[in-house]
């Protein structure tokens, strides 16, 4: 009876941690901002540059 319950807690404890798996989309909220039009033209590059960063960091925080 212990050994099954230890197992099922096993189970549930593994289980629950891939659950936990977090999605960022912090580019899209904000390239979804009213001011991001003004911002891309007059800074296209660091634009770019900013969103791509966010995606990169974002991809490696998810991965973990």
């Amino acid at each position: 009876m212990i050994a099954k319950l230890i197992s099922v807690c096993a189970v549930a404890l593994l289980l629950g941690g891939c659950a936990m798996h977090a999605r960022y989309d912090n580019a899209r909220r904000l390239i979804d901002r009213a001011d991001f039009e003004a911002a891309r033209v007059a800074a296209p590059e660091w634009c770019r540059d900013a969103l791509k960063t966010i995606n990169e960091l974002e991809l490696e925080i998810e991965r973990r």
